[in-house]
């Protein structure tokens, strides 16, 4: 019965879709003209988004909190996202881009310095690029970690994966990006990871190897650091992190209607509260699998699989060690600003860490969520 609902409610989405698009299309082309036009005279690029969303947890009398979820973790009520506005310039060499955010989603993904219920920076950085084959950037960008990001315009997916929401997000201090013809080397110095300022000298080191085809690419990205400080004995003497992840994509089909992807991780932690202790060692990884495919050109399902080995090194630690989710999602285009997002998760723990109906413990999590996202 649960699933003919949910097939007659993508059904009925997709029908709506269809809908909706031919009766704006003429509308949305004349807007779409206004804006470039307004956006071409403005001294600076200026882009941003809105998104919102409600879920269901199908447990409402026991509880409204989606469990291993970061960003839509409220389930049973209407829920906001994140108000997004991003400047950037070029001229000649040098650019920059200012990246603010306002709401609950802005503030998860930045969670230190700088940052509050009412405003983040996401980003903010300068650029120079002396020439076509390097570019040097110096601020807080968001990091090249990964497939997921933290707008929710640029992933298919509304929610996210436990590989991503586990970070790193973003990166702040000095990185360069050296290019030839389809590869790419980068190597940067940072702060501690997710962090907008630093406390001592210890630094993080990161770099990426890259490839990126017409068909294929594929990116072998490293990070690790020390994020302790010496000079202060109430802190653990190490603290050492380092991640090394895999990001490879595929398109598919002739007009590449079809994507895949593969995501690795794997964090290792190396802590030590003093110098005479012996050290105590962590390590997780996560994998992921994407696929997706357009079917119409305003409508688009795909499937995420992901396996996550958990230990000590998650955000929402639960008492349980591996994690298997699957995410079937639809990408409904109504206009070239508004995209509906219906999409359906489960989520499989070893143990009993969730709550079913009745109240009891439970090794599965289902929901069902309906997101809008406006960007322009």
């Amino acid at each position: 019965m649960k699933r003919m609902m949910l097939l007659l409610m993508l059904g009925l989405l997709v029908e709506l879709g269809v809908t909706a698009k031919s009766n704006i299309d003429l509308i949305d082309s004349s807007l779409v003209g206004k804006i470039d036009k307004w956006q071409s005279a403005l001294p600076l690029n200026f882009a941003g988004s809105v998104d919102a969303y409600v879920q269901t947890n199908f447990v409402p009398k026991q509880t409204n909190d989606v469990l291993n979820e970061v960003f839509s973790h409220k389930a049973n009520s209407f829920q906001l996202g994140m108000i997004n506005f991003m400047l950037s310039k070029e001229i000649k060499k040098v650019g920059f881009m200012a990246d603010v955010g306002f709401g609950p989603r802005a503030d998860v993904a930045n969670n230190t310095l700088y940052s509050s219920s009412i405003i983040a920076i996401k980003q903010l950085y300068v650029t120079y690029t002396p020439a076509d084959w390097i570019q040097f950037t110096l601020g807080n960008f968001s990091t090249f970690f990964g497939y997921e990001v933290i707008e929710p315009e640029k992933n298919f997916h509304y929610s996210t994966s436990l590989g991503f929401q586990n970070g790193p997000f973003y990166h702040t201090g000095f990185k360069a990006n050296f290019t030839k013809e389809k590869f790419n080397f980068l190597v940067g110095i940072f702060d501690d990871t997710d962090h907008k300022s630093d406390n001592d000298r210890n630094k993080f080191v990161g770099t990426q190897l890259g490839y990126s085809g017409d068909k294929i690419s594929g990116y072998l990205n490293w990070i690790g650091g020390n994020q302790s400080d010496l000079s202060d004995t109430t802190n653990a003497y190490k603290d050492y992190k380092s991640s090394l992840g895999f990001t490879g994509t595929a398109n598919l089909g002739k007009k590449e209607k079809g994507l895949m992807v593969l995501d690795f991780a794997w964090h290792r932690f190396r802590y030590k509260q003093d110098k005479g202790d012996d050290a105590t060692h962590t390590q997780n990884f996560i994998t992921y699998l994407y696929g997706r495919y357009n079917i119409k050109d305003n409508f688009g399902i795909g499937a995420r699989l992901g396996y996550s080995n958990a230990g000590v090194a998650y955000a929402l630690p639960l008492a349980a060690k591996h994690f298997v989710d699957i995410t079937i999602t639809g990408n409904i285009t109504i206009s070239d600003f508004l995209r509906v997002v219906p999409e359906f998760r489960m989520d499989y723990a070893d143990r009993k860490v969730y709550t079913n109906r009745m109240g009891n413990n439970n090794n599965f999590q289902h929901r069902l969520l309906l997101a809008t996202i406006f960007s322009f």
